[in-house]
Protein backbone atom coordinates (compact mmCIF):
# COMPACT_ATOMS: atom_id res chain seq x y z
CA UNK A 1 0.00 0.00 0.00
CA UNK A 2 1.21 3.47 -0.90
CA UNK A 3 2.25 5.57 2.05
CA UNK A 4 0.43 8.96 1.78
CA UNK A 5 2.88 10.55 4.17
CA UNK A 6 5.79 9.49 2.00
CA UNK A 7 4.00 10.83 -1.12
CA UNK A 8 3.40 14.13 0.62
CA UNK A 9 7.05 14.25 1.65
CA UNK A 10 8.19 13.71 -1.93
CA UNK A 11 5.91 16.52 -3.16
CA UNK A 12 7.29 18.82 -0.49
CA UNK A 13 10.83 17.93 -1.51
CA UNK A 14 10.04 18.61 -5.19
CA UNK A 15 8.61 22.03 -4.28
CA UNK A 16 11.72 22.87 -2.27
CA UNK A 17 13.99 21.80 -5.13
CA UNK A 18 12.02 23.89 -7.63
CA UNK A 19 12.07 26.90 -5.30
CA UNK A 20 15.80 26.54 -4.78
CA UNK A 21 16.36 26.33 -8.55
CA UNK A 22 14.21 29.43 -9.04
CA UNK A 23 16.15 31.39 -6.40
CA UNK A 24 19.47 30.29 -7.89
CA UNK A 25 18.25 31.45 -11.31
CA UNK A 26 17.28 34.86 -9.90
CA UNK A 27 20.59 35.16 -8.08
CA UNK A 28 22.42 34.34 -11.30
CA UNK A 29 20.49 37.06 -13.13
CA UNK A 30 21.30 39.51 -10.33
CA UNK A 31 25.02 38.72 -10.52
CA UNK A 32 25.02 39.33 -14.28
CA UNK A 33 23.32 42.74 -14.17
CA UNK A 34 25.09 45.49 -16.05
CA UNK A 35 25.34 49.13 -15.01
CA UNK A 36 22.06 50.11 -16.74
CA UNK A 37 20.23 46.89 -15.97
CA UNK A 38 17.97 45.72 -13.14
CA UNK A 39 16.00 42.69 -11.99
CA UNK A 40 12.20 43.17 -11.75
CA UNK A 41 11.01 41.96 -8.35
CA UNK A 42 7.47 43.36 -8.22
CA UNK A 43 4.78 44.86 -10.49
CA UNK A 44 2.91 47.77 -8.89
CA UNK A 45 0.55 48.42 -11.81
CA UNK A 46 0.60 48.88 -15.58
CA UNK A 47 3.28 51.58 -15.63
CA UNK A 48 5.21 51.13 -12.37
CA UNK A 49 7.58 48.38 -11.27
CA UNK A 50 10.00 47.62 -8.42
CA UNK A 51 13.51 46.49 -9.29
CA UNK A 52 16.81 45.46 -7.78
CA UNK A 53 19.89 47.09 -9.31
CA UNK A 54 23.36 45.61 -9.70
CA UNK A 55 24.33 47.43 -6.49
CA UNK A 56 21.59 45.66 -4.55
CA UNK A 57 19.49 48.82 -4.38
CA UNK A 58 15.69 48.67 -4.48
CA UNK A 59 14.38 51.08 -7.12
CA UNK A 60 10.81 51.98 -8.10
CA UNK A 61 10.54 52.81 -11.80
CA UNK A 62 7.72 54.80 -13.44
CA UNK A 63 7.52 54.38 -17.22
CA UNK A 64 8.02 57.50 -19.29
CA UNK A 65 5.55 58.89 -21.85
CA UNK A 66 2.61 56.63 -21.00
CA UNK A 67 -0.26 56.44 -18.53
CA UNK A 68 -2.09 53.22 -17.71
CA UNK A 69 -5.33 53.01 -15.68
CA UNK A 70 -4.95 53.36 -11.92
CA UNK A 71 -4.99 50.26 -9.72
CA UNK A 72 -5.30 52.08 -6.39
CA UNK A 73 -6.78 55.53 -7.02
CA UNK A 74 -7.74 57.26 -3.72
CA UNK A 75 -11.21 58.21 -5.04
CA UNK A 76 -11.95 55.99 -8.04
CA UNK A 77 -10.35 52.81 -6.77
CA UNK A 78 -9.44 50.37 -9.54
CA UNK A 79 -10.02 51.89 -12.97
CA UNK A 80 -11.13 50.12 -16.09
CA UNK A 81 -8.41 47.96 -17.72
CA UNK A 82 -6.06 48.54 -14.77
CA UNK A 83 -5.84 44.85 -13.92
CA UNK A 84 -5.28 43.84 -17.54
CA UNK A 85 -2.49 46.39 -17.86
CA UNK A 86 -0.83 45.07 -14.69
CA UNK A 87 -1.14 41.43 -15.83
CA UNK A 88 0.35 42.26 -19.24
CA UNK A 89 3.17 44.22 -17.61
CA UNK A 90 3.84 41.27 -15.29
CA UNK A 91 3.86 38.76 -18.15
CA UNK A 92 6.60 40.77 -19.85
CA UNK A 93 8.81 41.59 -16.89
CA UNK A 94 8.31 39.86 -13.56
CA UNK A 95 11.53 38.16 -12.37
CA UNK A 96 13.28 39.18 -15.58
CA UNK A 97 16.28 41.31 -16.39
CA UNK A 98 15.56 44.68 -17.99
CA UNK A 99 17.57 47.49 -19.51
CA UNK A 100 16.85 50.97 -18.21
CA UNK A 101 17.13 54.09 -20.37
CA UNK A 102 16.75 57.52 -18.80
CA UNK A 103 15.80 60.84 -20.38
CA UNK A 104 16.60 64.41 -19.37
CA UNK A 105 14.75 64.42 -16.04
CA UNK A 106 15.57 61.32 -13.99
CA UNK A 107 13.03 61.36 -11.12
CA UNK A 108 9.49 62.51 -10.41
CA UNK A 109 8.26 64.30 -7.28
CA UNK A 110 7.73 60.95 -5.56
CA UNK A 111 11.37 59.96 -6.02
CA UNK A 112 10.60 57.28 -8.60
CA UNK A 113 13.07 56.71 -11.40
CA UNK A 114 11.60 57.78 -14.77
CA UNK A 115 12.67 55.46 -17.56
CA UNK A 116 12.13 53.68 -20.82
CA UNK A 117 12.23 49.98 -20.00
CA UNK A 118 13.55 47.42 -22.47
CA UNK A 119 13.20 43.64 -22.23
CA UNK A 120 14.58 40.84 -24.40
CA UNK A 121 11.97 38.83 -26.31
CA UNK A 122 12.14 36.09 -28.93
CA UNK A 123 11.81 38.84 -31.55
CA UNK A 124 14.57 41.01 -30.08
CA UNK A 125 14.60 43.79 -27.53
CA UNK A 126 11.23 45.51 -26.94
CA UNK A 127 10.36 48.78 -25.21
CA UNK A 128 7.68 47.97 -22.63
CA UNK A 129 6.33 51.54 -22.67
CA UNK A 130 5.54 51.10 -26.37
CA UNK A 131 4.15 47.57 -25.91
CA UNK A 132 1.50 48.73 -23.42
CA UNK A 133 0.32 51.50 -25.74
CA UNK A 134 0.09 49.29 -28.82
CA UNK A 135 -2.04 46.81 -26.85
CA UNK A 136 -4.53 49.58 -26.07
CA UNK A 137 -3.70 49.44 -22.35
CA UNK A 138 -2.19 52.92 -22.08
CA UNK A 139 -2.35 56.39 -23.62
CA UNK A 140 0.54 58.80 -24.20
CA UNK A 141 1.49 60.96 -21.22
CA UNK A 142 4.05 63.60 -22.15
CA UNK A 143 5.70 65.75 -19.49
CA UNK A 144 8.62 67.84 -20.82
CA UNK A 145 11.55 67.67 -20.97
CA UNK A 146 11.30 63.87 -21.26
CA UNK A 147 10.23 63.22 -24.83
CA UNK A 148 12.93 61.20 -26.57
CA UNK A 149 10.57 58.49 -27.83
CA UNK A 150 7.39 60.56 -28.17
CA UNK A 151 7.21 59.76 -31.89
CA UNK A 152 7.50 56.02 -31.17
CA UNK A 153 4.68 56.18 -28.61
CA UNK A 154 2.45 58.19 -30.94
CA UNK A 155 2.92 55.61 -33.69
CA UNK A 156 2.04 52.84 -31.22
CA UNK A 157 -1.14 54.77 -30.39
CA UNK A 158 -2.10 54.82 -34.05
CA UNK A 159 -1.55 51.07 -34.31
CA UNK A 160 -3.74 50.35 -31.29
CA UNK A 161 -6.47 52.60 -32.64
CA UNK A 162 -6.25 51.05 -36.12
CA UNK A 163 -6.53 47.51 -34.70
CA UNK A 164 -9.30 48.53 -32.28
CA UNK A 165 -7.52 47.11 -29.23
CA UNK A 166 -8.10 47.58 -25.51
CA UNK A 167 -9.45 50.99 -24.58
CA UNK A 168 -10.20 51.81 -28.23
CA UNK A 169 -12.54 48.85 -28.55
CA UNK A 170 -14.34 49.71 -25.31
CA UNK A 171 -14.70 53.41 -26.09
CA UNK A 172 -16.10 52.99 -29.58
CA UNK A 173 -19.08 51.13 -28.17
CA UNK A 174 -19.87 53.98 -25.77
CA UNK A 175 -20.80 57.26 -27.44
CA UNK A 176 -22.07 60.01 -25.13
CA UNK A 177 -22.97 63.68 -25.38
CA UNK A 178 -21.43 66.06 -22.80
CA UNK A 179 -24.69 66.28 -20.85
CA UNK A 180 -25.03 62.49 -20.72
CA UNK A 181 -21.50 62.16 -19.37
CA UNK A 182 -22.13 64.77 -16.66
CA UNK A 183 -25.38 63.13 -15.55
CA UNK A 184 -23.75 59.69 -15.40
CA UNK A 185 -20.41 60.94 -14.03
CA UNK A 186 -20.50 58.94 -10.76
CA UNK A 187 -20.75 55.74 -12.81
CA UNK A 188 -18.53 56.68 -15.75
CA UNK A 189 -15.51 58.14 -13.92
CA UNK A 190 -12.43 56.06 -14.70
CA UNK A 191 -14.01 54.52 -17.81
CA UNK A 192 -13.03 54.92 -21.47
CA UNK A 193 -15.69 56.45 -23.72
CA UNK A 194 -16.23 58.39 -26.92
CA UNK A 195 -17.62 61.88 -26.46
CA UNK A 196 -19.58 63.54 -29.27
CA UNK A 197 -19.13 67.25 -28.61
CA UNK A 198 -19.34 70.59 -30.38
CA UNK A 199 -16.48 72.91 -29.38
CA UNK A 200 -18.06 76.29 -28.66
CA UNK A 201 -15.49 77.64 -26.23
CA UNK A 202 -11.73 77.34 -25.72
CA UNK A 203 -10.29 78.98 -22.63
CA UNK A 204 -7.07 78.94 -20.63
CA UNK A 205 -7.10 77.80 -17.00
CA UNK A 206 -3.66 77.81 -15.41
CA UNK A 207 -1.47 75.38 -17.36
CA UNK A 208 -4.44 73.86 -19.17
CA UNK A 209 -6.70 74.63 -22.09
CA UNK A 210 -10.37 73.72 -21.62
CA UNK A 211 -12.51 72.96 -24.66
CA UNK A 212 -16.25 72.78 -24.05
CA UNK A 213 -19.74 72.90 -25.47
CA UNK A 214 -22.02 75.75 -24.38
CA UNK A 215 -24.03 74.96 -21.27
CA UNK A 216 -22.17 71.74 -20.44
CA UNK A 217 -19.94 70.84 -17.53
CA UNK A 218 -17.84 68.46 -19.54
CA UNK A 219 -14.39 69.56 -20.76
CA UNK A 220 -11.71 68.33 -23.09
CA UNK A 221 -8.34 69.19 -21.55
CA UNK A 222 -5.06 69.92 -23.32
CA UNK A 223 -2.04 70.73 -21.18
CA UNK A 224 -0.03 73.76 -22.20
CA UNK A 225 3.27 71.83 -22.27
CA UNK A 226 1.92 69.50 -24.98
CA UNK A 227 2.93 71.91 -27.69
CA UNK A 228 2.34 69.33 -30.44
CA UNK A 229 -1.39 69.60 -29.62
CA UNK A 230 -1.80 73.37 -29.42
CA UNK A 231 -2.32 73.88 -33.16
CA UNK A 232 -4.94 71.15 -33.14
CA UNK A 233 -6.71 72.95 -30.28
CA UNK A 234 -6.99 76.13 -32.32
CA UNK A 235 -8.47 74.30 -35.30
CA UNK A 236 -11.33 72.68 -33.35
CA UNK A 237 -13.28 75.77 -32.33
CA UNK A 238 -16.78 75.73 -33.81
CA UNK A 239 -16.52 72.11 -34.93
CA UNK A 240 -18.27 68.99 -33.76
CA UNK A 241 -15.87 66.17 -32.98
CA UNK A 242 -15.66 62.70 -31.50
CA UNK A 243 -12.90 62.06 -28.97
CA UNK A 244 -11.82 58.87 -27.20
CA UNK A 245 -10.52 59.15 -23.65
CA UNK A 246 -10.86 58.39 -19.95
CA UNK A 247 -13.44 60.29 -17.93
CA UNK A 248 -12.11 62.09 -14.85
CA UNK A 249 -14.33 63.69 -12.21
CA UNK A 250 -13.12 67.14 -11.10
CA UNK A 251 -14.48 70.18 -9.31
CA UNK A 252 -15.36 71.59 -12.74
CA UNK A 253 -17.42 68.57 -13.70
CA UNK A 254 -16.24 65.88 -16.12
CA UNK A 255 -12.89 66.02 -17.91
CA UNK A 256 -11.26 64.04 -20.72
CA UNK A 257 -7.56 64.70 -21.33
CA UNK A 258 -6.38 64.79 -24.95
CA UNK A 259 -2.76 63.65 -24.97
CA UNK A 260 -2.48 62.44 -28.57
CA UNK A 261 -4.05 63.53 -31.90
CA UNK A 262 -5.21 59.92 -32.47
CA UNK A 263 -7.81 60.38 -29.74
CA UNK A 264 -9.75 62.62 -32.10
CA UNK A 265 -11.51 59.96 -34.16
CA UNK A 266 -13.97 62.15 -36.05
CA UNK A 267 -14.52 65.74 -37.13
CA UNK A 268 -17.87 66.66 -38.70
CA UNK A 269 -17.61 67.67 -42.37
CA UNK A 270 -20.20 70.35 -41.80
CA UNK A 271 -21.54 72.08 -38.75
CA UNK A 272 -24.71 70.78 -37.22
CA UNK A 273 -26.65 71.33 -34.01
CA UNK A 274 -27.98 69.17 -31.23
CA UNK A 275 -31.77 69.00 -31.16
CA UNK A 276 -31.63 68.52 -27.37
CA UNK A 277 -28.81 67.93 -24.94
CA UNK A 278 -29.64 64.23 -24.88
CA UNK A 279 -30.19 63.64 -28.61
CA UNK A 280 -27.29 63.40 -31.03
CA UNK A 281 -28.18 65.01 -34.34
CA UNK A 282 -27.15 63.07 -37.42
CA UNK A 283 -24.12 64.28 -39.32
CA UNK A 284 -21.29 62.99 -41.45
CA UNK A 285 -17.84 62.46 -39.90
CA UNK A 286 -14.48 62.12 -41.57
Amino acid sequence: MRNPLAAGGRKGLVRKVLLAAFLISLFSLFLNLGEKEALVTDIVDGDTIVTLTNQGKKETIRYLLIDTPEMHHPRRGEEELARKAKIFNSSLLLNKKIRIELDKEERDKYGRLLAYVWVSTENGEKMVNEALVEKGLALPYFIPPNGKYLGVIMEATKRARGQNLGLWKLARKRIFTPSQIYVELPYLAGSYVTIDIRIDEVKKSGSRWLLSQSGSRCYLVIYDNNKHLLKIKDSLTGKRIKVVGKIIASFLGAEIVISDPAQIIGIAKQQCHFVTSQKIASSSYI
